[in-house]
């Protein structure tokens, strides 16, 4: 299973519609989405233009204290206009005139940590997941997703309850280790899928978030180390590595004998074909579609 992940916080819905577009057309199955009704919306408008008919699509939320519902704010009276933020942020959502674009940020931290001032802070943005996960499900979304890298327990478990109560055909829990060891890992999935039947949810086994910016096994060896963990407690759940993700994902994984479900791939998937379908003219440009659909082909053929 290859799921191609658009960004929890990708709020970008023109940018949506056409990774969908170019991964389904590329043998892509499933899709991450940001939980909001446009992007889902804007999700099946690329498929339906793939001419691909069975896709699945995983929304996700996140705990506070978790990254994945963050976005950049720039802080006009620290910043010194020295553009390293727009030069490293991944997703365009920079521009030359030190304006965020809120809807293409996806809480990554590249320009957070770039800023030589401290001009830029993380601010959380949440949605109204009690209204919009019943929608989803009730729209054909057959994934939830819950990323809990942080210390809110409360919020945790207001929020698994939620899913359980939506009851998707799987419900994904989103862990790494930045702030746990790996014991407390283990203790949190094992205290959420105590709820749920064996074999109805996905651990996805997240190296290092939002890292895969090339495609060296240096960088996928986290989110394989992860996913070995999770294999070895011998857990009733459905293993999918991410995190640092990459073309040479599924080959480590071989090596070290991890046997996965699916492999999510976001940064590394989205960067490759960006030349591509950032264009403005795409939709309009059968070369450009098709070139995206073949670098892309080889991604999702190499994560089997």
């Amino acid at each position: 299973m290859f799921k191609l992940v658009c960004g929890a916080g990708n709020e970008d819905a023109e940018s949506v519609k056409r990774l969908v577009y170019v991964y389904a057309r590329a043998g892509c199955s499933l899709f991450d989405i940001s939980a909001r009704k446009e992007i889902l919306e804007a999700a099946k408008e690329g498929q339906k233009l793939s001419g691909v008919a069975d896709i699945n699509y995983c929304v996700s939320i996140g705990i506070k204290g978790d990254r994945h519902i963050t976005k950049a704010k720039i802080n006009d009276s620290k910043c010194i206009k020295c553009g390293n933020c727009y030069r490293n942020c991944p997703n365009d959502a920079i521009y030359s005139s030190i304006i965020i674009d809120e809807k293409k940020c996806i809480g990554c931290l590249k320009c957070f940590e770039k800023c030589p001032t401290g001009a830029i802070s993380m601010q959380e943005k949440d949605v109204n997941y009690k209204e919009i996960l019943p929608y989803m499900v009730s729209n054909g979304v057959e994934f939830i997703e819950l990323h809990i890298m942080g210390h809110d327990k409360e919020d945790l478990a207001k929020k698994w309850q939620v899913i359980n109560e939506c009851k998707p055909k799987f419900a994904s829990i989103c862990i790494d280790r930045e702030n746990f060891g790996n014991k407390e890992v283990l203790e949190r999935i094992r205290e959420m899928i105590s709820l749920r039947d064996d074999y109805t949810t996905i651990v996805q086994a997240d190296g290092i978030p939002m890292s895969g910016g090339d495609d060296s096994f240096k960088t996928t060896l986290q989110a394989v180390a992860m996913a070995e963990i999770i294999q070895n407690a011998n857990l009733p759940v459905y293993i999918m590595i991410s995190g640092g993700t990459n073309s040479k994902t599924a080959k480590l994984c071989k090596m070290c004998g991890i046997n996965y479900w699916g492999i999510a791939i976001g940064s590394w998937a989205r960067k490759i074909v960006k030349p591509y379908i950032s264009v403005p003219d795409f939709w309009d440009n059968t070369e450009l579609q098709n070139k995206a659909v073949e670098i892309a082909s080889k991604l999702v053929e190499d994560c089997k």
